[in-house]
């Protein structure tokens, strides 16, 4: 369920403005396994370029998107170790597990709104259904709260090298530990990110994750449901240095097979 959880951020960053450096730092809540856990959030992007910084149980990781060279690099400053990940081998074995048919998301506008500085935040509520497979048993994966989307603003414009990308066929942008334990699930996740893409610019998310169904792994799941909330506080277009997308020079670098 963590690494559903490390996914929502990048939700919001695909939907952030690509041709403009964009900075976005912000605070997150998350409750997973009866414990909360409280953090900052910090997002970088440069055109096809995206990192995001987070605090993941304790130990701070960053997350490095290279949409240009098809690459994910999960970068644990604790072991001070970057792992570089071809997007193309996460997304081959998902490939055959996952339609986007069968992937389900309901988007309807509460009413609600708030300002992030000059963008106008709409509220929204979000149900998210996909079947996947847990622990042999089939269930059905759920993602229901509220997104909030601000839409028709100048820096949407910015946005279409992201929403771009995101619409081609071998499009994957996910978690690679979770693309190797459950390949459908992170497609299906993929598959979220592409529908999102074009509808805005997001603000905040507060969802809660669970798994629904009549077997044991989902009623033990139902028990355990996992919740977190994103809120960006404040936003630069300052300019960024190139050295904010490199790995950090001493951190050995590895490439899982």
């Amino acid at each position: 369920m963590m690494h559903v959880i490390v996914w929502l951020g990048l939700v919001l960053a695909v939907a952030a403005p690509a041709q403009a450096d964009l900075s976005l730092i912000g605070r997150s809540t998350v409750n997973a396994m009866g414990m909360q856990g409280i953090g900052q959030e910090g997002l970088w992007l440069r055109k096809t370029k995206l990192r995001r910084d987070m605090i993941d149980r304790g130990k701070a990781y960053s997350h490095h998107y290279d949409l240009a060279t098809r690459e994910i690099t999960i970068i644990d400053h604790s072991l001070r170790q970057a792992s570089v990940y071809a997007m193309s081998a996460l997304n081959q074995d998902a490939d055959a597990r996952f339609s986007s048919k069968n992937l389900r998301l309901d988007l309807s506008p509460t009413g609600r709104k708030h300002q992030l500085q000059g963008w106008n935040c709409l509220e929204n509520r979000i149900h998210v259904a996909m079947p996947v497979e847990l622990a042999g048993e089939k269930v059905s994966f759920e993602m229901v709260g509220t997104i909030w989307l601000a839409k028709n603003e100048p820096e949407q414009a910015e946005t279409e090298p992201f929403v771009k990308a995101a619409q081609e066929p071998d499009f994957f942008m996910g978690i690679p530990a979770l693309a190797r334990k459950s390949p459908a699930q992170a497609k299906g996740i993929s598959e979220v990110v592409k529908r999102l893409a074009p509808l805005g610019l997001l603000c905040a998310v507060d969802v809660e994750t669970r798994y629904e169904g009549t077997g044991r792994m989902a009623e033990l799941s139902r028990k355990m449901a996992s919740r977190i909330a994103v809120t960006y506080e404040k936003y630069s277009t300052d300019a960024l240095k190139e050295e904010v997308f490199r790995i950090p020079e001493g951190y050995q670098v590895v490439r899982p097979k």
